[in-house]
Order: structure tokens, then sequence, then C-alpha cells
């Protein structure tokens, strides 16, 4: 189930022997979810809100987090790949920033085109799981338009309470690289015979992978103090709503907020 394109009166379908109040609070939800979809959009994921509209969207999270206050979340939820359709997050906005600082009067595409970023869970198992930060991007005419190259950021999770997990980061990998027609037609081109070595060098670009141990700042600091950064933990992540299609998320220690939409 998944929200894409959400009209602001859209009526959710109403599920078999619900209550009166219980069908009402879920069409409630809904359209609480529709209104912050709306808000969002148009933003870059944030990056282009002004300050007046941030205070708009701040209040219309809190609203769609206000229907999940006070009850743990259903953590079987989790699982999934969650497209960021809005964020807050200081460390984040830079990235989505950068793609807007390069765009220039000519309409010609900047050095970098950030697209699609995701969260990817694992379901957890006995309180534990996997996540992925997955941030794709390209280099206009030497790779895939927004898809060219793909960086993730692997971390493990512990479910701490019923809405707030624990991270711990693992690794970065760049790789599933993706060059451009233009790109793949100078160094071997359609009207010529395909060298052995022209095949390799196409393959060894296709292939290519980047893997290096990654661990954020919390983590080195509390290394420094246990002795282990490898198993202390990364960050405190605030889970404030979870359903079948919108997760929203805060940073505890960083700040910033998250707002996603499963895409599988």
């Amino acid at each position: 189930k998944r929200l894409g394109r959400c009209a602001r009166h859209q009526r959710p379908t109403v599920v078999h022997h619900a209550t009166a109040a219980e069908t009402a609070t879920s069409q409630d939800a809904q359209m609480a979810k529709c209104a912050l979809l709306e808000a969002v959009e148009n933003t870059n994921r944030g990056s282009r809100a002004s300050r007046a509209r941030r205070g708009e969207i701040e209040e219309l999270q809190v609203a769609v987090e206000s229907f999940q206050s006070g009850q743990d979340l259903d953590y079987e939820k989790l699982g999934g790949m969650w497209l960021l359709r809005y964020t807050t997050a200081a460390d984040v906005l830079p990235i989505l920033e950068a793609d807007v600082a390069f765009a220039n009067p000519l309409g010609l595409p900047g050095p970098v085109s950030i697209g699609n970023i995701y969260q990817r869970f694992t379901s957890p198992v006995d309180g534990a799981g996997k996540v992925d930060n997955v941030i794709r991007f390209s280099v206009p005419y030497l790779l895939e338009d927004r898809e060219g190259v793909t960086v993730t950021v692997e971390a493990s999770y512990e479910v701490r309470s019923g809405h707030r997990i624990a991270l711990t980061f693992d690794a970065a990998q760049v790789g599933d690289v993706k060059i451009s027609e233009g790109l793949e037609a100078v160094i071997a081109p359609a009207l010529l015979p395909r060298t052995p070595l022209q095949g390799l060098l196409l393959q060894s670009i296709k292939q290519f992978t980047l893997r290096l141990p990654f661990r954020s700042a919390a983590q080195v600091a509390a290394g420094l103090a246990t002795g282990n950064s490898r198993q202390a933990a990364g960050g405190s992540y605030q889970l404030t709503y979870l359903d079948e299609d919108m997760l929203i998320g805060r940073a505890v220690a960083l700040g910033g907020t998250f707002v996603f939409t499963r895409e599988a």
C-alpha cells in the first residue's frame, strides 16, 4: 500500500468489521497524511522550504504523529524501502542543497544531481534488525540521470522502546555505477568493432564497488570512552509514526525530522 499521489479529501478503504470510531480515526489519519504530503511538495525534500513553510509542515507533521502518541509502534511494518519526502536534518540538507546550488540561469545541468534518498529496513528479529541509508546521485553526461551511482551507509538497529531505536553504523559502500549512453559510446563506439580491452573497461566501471568501514561521530566518541567503537551506539532515532505507507522519524542527537513514504 503506497500513498503516492494523495488527494486532500481522499477516503481510505474502510476495513470491514471496524467500529465507527476506528473508521473515523482511520479517515482522519489518512487526511492528515495527505495534507502533510501536499505541504512538502515542491520543497526539494526540505531544502527549498522557507521558514514559514517549515513551520506549517511541522504543525502538519505533529498532527499525523498525534494519531500514534501513547501507543507502541507495530515494528513489523518497518521492514521495506522508504522514500525520503522531507527532512530538516542538518546532515542531509547540505546534500540536497548542493543540487540547488549548482543550478544556473542558462538551464544547464550542474556537476552533480541528487536522485532519490531511501532508508531500507529489515523487520526486527528478537528486537534487532538492519537499516541501509541509500543515496543515488549522478554526474551529468557521464552517468545516468540521478541514478548513476549509489552510496549506501549500512547500520544495524536495536529496538529500545515502543518508539525508539538505537543505530550502530557499520560500513559505507559506493557502487551500482550506471554510465550514460554518451560515455559508453566514447569508450566503445557502436559503429566500430568492440575490442576485448573496451569490453573489460566497461565491465570494470559497471562492477566498480568501494566499501569502507563507517562510524558516526557519536560512535567514535563512545568508542573512546569504552574502547570499542564498533559496538557503540551511533545515535538514537525516535520513530514517531509508522503505518503501512508512512514513516516519520526524529533524530535525537543531531536533531531534524524525516518524512518517508513506502516504496516497497
